[in-house]
């Protein structure tokens, strides 16, 4: 069958949701990304950052979910200053307004919503894109974009859950008053936030047609015992997670960097669970306490390989003629702060030479396969 009855056909349709498979391209369907900080994590992902798409950010406490989110917010702010709608569900209602501020995120930009349960949650963002696009239109302000940062999966109730719970506080507190038996106090129904969250993710994915949307997901992370082999880190929220994402990451604390005894940085791996776009490869990334992601170990052997930064002796690096003290993690990080507008030019520097490599990569990829179809 030739190219010319594909092409009739495809006509016929007249729309956009019918193509010719070789008009995908890998990074087509991605309609925008976030820098998560860590040039090396970007490069990694393939994607130069968050995607556009469900993403789940999984892992224990204080192993950087939030600042990983946040971080990709204020890149999505900066990107896009006039059209770019933040906004964050919380259910955990510990919003750390000063820690956003510390990372360099304009809180006056970011929309905050309250959520309960996750049936509310559905009706909020449905209002809420509804009412920006009417808005957008009035104002002509061209196509708002959208990034939905949930804190958390793990911390939000379905209505069910939230009924059963104030039922049996308040029969709780009669039977205590009496004395009574409190064992047939009741249950939620099982499955009923997985079901609910579910059809949420559902609704967010059909949006993502006609949208463009981030929405990052940060998710508690348990560990599976038992069976045989190692230990399992499990997510919550039941199998969907596993199943809608385009992209799953797992952080784990790996250790902390210190300064006099004083816990200054933290080494954090990520682990890419799963990846629509490709690469699974793991990353460790580096959060200097009341800054944000900053260079990694990585992105500095990266710098040097590449000419980036030169050495200069045993204890210093060169960039831009400027002399740096380089030999120990004290003098690395009192960079951030009596060097801080050379460092950022470091980090768009590092970040602009992968994204170059990884375009390259990636037309390498694509001409090999063209030379395979050739040869066919």
């Amino acid at each position: 069958m030739g190219n010319s009855i594909i092409d009739s056909i495809i006509k016929k349709f007249n729309n956009e949701d019918v193509i010719r498979f070789s008009d995908k391209d890998g990074f087509s369907e991605i309609k925008s990304w976030c820098h998560t900080g860590s040039p090396t994590l970007d490069y990694n992902l393939r994607t130069f950052g968050l995607p556009t798409g469900i993403i789940e950010i999984a892992g224990k406490s204080r192993s950087g979910k939030t600042t990983l989110g946040l971080m990709a917010m204020k890149d999505f702010l900066k990107n896009n200053p006039d059209n770019g709608i933040a906004v964050i569900l919380s259910s955990e209602n510990r919003d750390n307004k000063d820690y956003a501020l510390q990372l360099g995120i304009d809180v006056n930009k970011i929309i905050i919503i309250k959520i309960r349960y996750v049936e509310k949650m559905f009706m909020m963002v449905k209002k809420l894109l509804d009412d920006v696009d009417e808005l957008f239109q009035e104002r002509k302000l061209g196509k708002p974009k959208f990034f939905f940062l949930w804190d958390s999966v793990g911390a939000t109730l379905s209505k069910s859950e939230l009924d059963t719970m104030e039922e049996n506080t308040e029969t709780l507190s009669k039977k205590f008053d009496r004395g009574d038996d409190i064992s047939d106090l009741k249950h939620e129904k099982v499955g009923a936030f997985a079901k609910s969250a579910k059809m949420f993710a559902k609704f967010i994915m059909s949006e993502m047609y006609t949208r463009t949307i981030h929405f990052v997901m940060l998710n508690h992370q348990y560990d599976s015992i038992g069976g045989i082999g190692p230990t399992i880190r499990k997510s919550t929220g039941g199998e969907w997670i596993e199943l809608i994402p385009c992209l799953r990451l797992s952080m784990k604390l790996k250790g902390h960097e210190k300064i006099d005894d004083e816990e200054v940085a933290q080494i954090t791996e990520v682990k890419v669970v799963k990846n629509d776009f490709g690469s699974r490869k793991k990353t460790d990334i580096r959060i200097l306490l009341g800054y944000g992601i900053i260079l990694s170990q990585d992105d500095v052997d990266y710098a040097l390989e590449t000419g980036i930064l030169k050495k200069e002796g045993a204890k210093k690096v060169s960039f831009m003629n400027c002399k740096l003290a380089w030999s120990s993690p004290r003098e690395f990080f009192k960079l951030y702060y009596s060097h801080n507008k050379l460092l950022k030019v470091l980090h768009a520097k590092i970040k602009s030479s992968m994204q170059k490599d990884l375009i390259a990569l990636k037309k390498s990829y694509l001409d090999a396969v063209e030379d395979n179809e050739d040869e066919d």
